[in-house]
This record gives C-alpha cells, sequence and structure tokens, in this order.
C-alpha cells in the first residue's frame, strides 16, 4: 500500500474536487454508487471498495469495486454484519492490519475502513474500502470522512433530480390522459381531471397509475361516470 498522505495536500483537495464532479454529475441512483466506489478508490489506495446498505435484516452491496468484489456473502459482507450488530458503525470506523500477524484475515481481509453515507431514506449506507494485503487505512480517515459528506450531498442532489423528473413524468402522463378523456367522452379539461381524480380517490389507486392505464386503454375502466360534477 502507498504511504498515506496528508488529507489537506493539494494533490488530495484537487482529487477530491473532480470526485465531488462526477458524483453530482450521476443522472440517478443507479449510475452515482458506481461512481462513488470508483471515485472513493482514487482518492483512497486501498485494494478495494463498496456501497453497501442494510435493509430486511441483511447487509446487501449497492456498488463494489472490482465489480467482483460485491456478492452479498462475501466475507467483507460478514464482517460489517458483525460491527453493525456490536454498535460499532454509528461513527466512522477504522481496523488495520495487525502488527504481529494476528490479523483477521480469516475473512479475508488486512484492513478496513467504514463511513456513513447520510440521507438515504430509511436505511443505513456505508462506504466500506478493504485491502486483502498488509496495509494501513487508519490515516485516511479524515479524508475517508470528508469523501462521505460530499457523497451524501451528491446523493441528496440526484434524489432532488430525480423526483422532479418523476413528477415531470408524471404531470405528462397526466396531461395525456386527460386529453384521451376530453376527446372521448367530450369532456372539458377540468371535467377530465376531475375524473381522474374521483377515480384514483375510489380506488385509493395512485393519479399518475390511473393516467397511465388511460394512456395503454383509452379510457377509464367501464363503470366509470362520464361526467365529473
Amino acid at each position: 500500500m502507498p504511504k498515506a498522505a496528508a488529507p489537506r495536500d493539494l494533490a488530495y483537495t484537487t482529487a477530491l474536487v473532480a470526485a465531488c464532479q462526477r458524483m453530482w454529475a450521476a443522472p440517478d441512483l443507479a449510475a452515482l454508487w458506481p461512481t462513488v466506489v470508483d471515485e472513493a478508490l482514487v482518492l483512497i489506495p486501498a485494494d478495494r471498495a463498496a456501497v453497501i446498505t442494510y435493509t430486511e435484516r441483511f447487509w446487501q452491496t449497492l456498488a463494489a469495486h472490482p465489480s467482483d468484489a460485491a456478492p452479498d456473502d462475501s466475507p467483507a459482507a460478514a464482517v460489517i454484519e458483525m460491527l453493525f450488530r456490536q454498535g460499532l458503525l454509528q461513527q466512522p470506523f477504522s481496523i488495520d492490519d495487525p502488527a504481529e500477524g494476528a490479523s483477521w484475515d480469516v475473512v479475508g481481509r488486512r484492513a478496513l475502513l467504514v463511513v456513513r453515507i447520510e440521507g438515504a431514506p430509511r436505511r443505513a449506507v456505508r462506504l466500506v474500502w478493504y485491502a486483502t494485503r498488509p496495509a494501513t487505512l487508519s490515516p485516511y480517515a479524515d479524508l475517508a470522512e470528508a469523501f462521505a459528506h460530499h457523497a451524501t450531498l451528491a446523493l441528496e442532489a440526484v434524489m432532488e433530480r430525480d423526483n422532479l423528473n418523476r413528477a415531470v413524468a408524471a404531470r405528462h402522463r397526466v396531461g395525456l390522459a386527460q386529453g384521451i378523456l376530453m376527446t372521448r367522452r367530450q369532456l372539458t379539461a377540468d371535467q377530465a381531471f376531475t375524473l381522474l381524480k374521483h377515480e384514483s380517490q375510489n380506488t385509493h389507486v395512485k393519479l399518475r397509475t390511473i393516467a397511465q392505464t388511460v394512456i395503454q386503454t383509452g379510457d377509464l375502466p367501464v363503470g366509470t361516470e362520464s361526467e365529473a360534477g
């Protein structure tokens, strides 16, 4: 492993800025997580990195680099599970390869650095760097926290962008459905929208789903009132 550099070094600052730009440019969550792990390894020279999340009582991998490091039953995931159950993941956490050979490579890893990524709704997300050979990652702890903070900001931005895109798409679908009902049932725009809204309320189905049904079938289900109040 390369010798640790001070987090305030100009090269690291420049690399962190570049990493932030690439994370913020991710179009959606599916693209964000691979970007995070790729940039994590550019910034901190571990052997591998992964973004993992806790859901349904177990940890699963959202993204990993290299990609073959991603199995949910991997030794790294088992170690994270153990640390989580011991309550050790509330703060950033680091384990370095012991100096006298009593290493924990029985699970296939020699050093571990874990930080939290905030902002994901209703689930815990952690960014993990780990080494498969004797290594020391703790000198990078401050840099890892700074990177995780910016990953959190990127996550919030991507989710906000994603929510906006979904809202625009849903509004477009509702508009199309309105137009179909106006033509088919000879309604005004307000009547068509009210009809869609009543159908949503009566069936407890989201408005955008009702609109998609109208787009696909050309009308509301048989039995819906032809006029909207």
